[in-house]
């Protein structure tokens, strides 16, 4: 259980996956915002109030590291902890996200990388 809930902003285009984890983390105590694209991710991430970010890899039409890099270089959202949630198991030269966890995932795998991850964005 978190010391205290954090909105967890979720970008993921599969929507049972989605479920899946937004039932982990809200029964974690967390706030789950969902958006099923990167665009979408992208304009929930800039209105503020989101303590951390999973991103899927492999999205369409706009990809996770593409929404990544995006979300990085935006002044509004540099600073919010990310944890790939992918099926892609190759972690790019340099990336530099909070955490890393690859599908198919245990909910304690999953919530045990996002704790760690919100503690470092604190």
């Amino acid at each position: 259980m978190p010391s205290s809930p954090k909105t967890v902003l979720v970008i993921e285009d599969d929507r049972p996956i989605f479920l899946v984890m937004k039932g982990h983390l809200e029964g974690a105590g967390h706030r789950v915002l969902g958006a099923s694209s990167g665009e979408e991710g992208l304009a929930l991430a800039r209105t503020g109030g989101v303590d951390l970010i999973t991103l899927d890899v492999l999205m369409h039409p706009v990809d996770g590291w593409t929404v990544f890099h995006a979300l990085r270089n935006d002044p509004l959202t540099q600073k919010i902890p990310i944890v790939f949630v992918t099926i892609v198991d190759e972690r790019p030269e340099g990336l530099v996200a909070e955490g890393y966890v690859t599908k198919p995932f245990r909910g304690r795998d999953l919530l045990d990388v996002v704790e760690r991850a919100l503690r470092t964005g604190e």
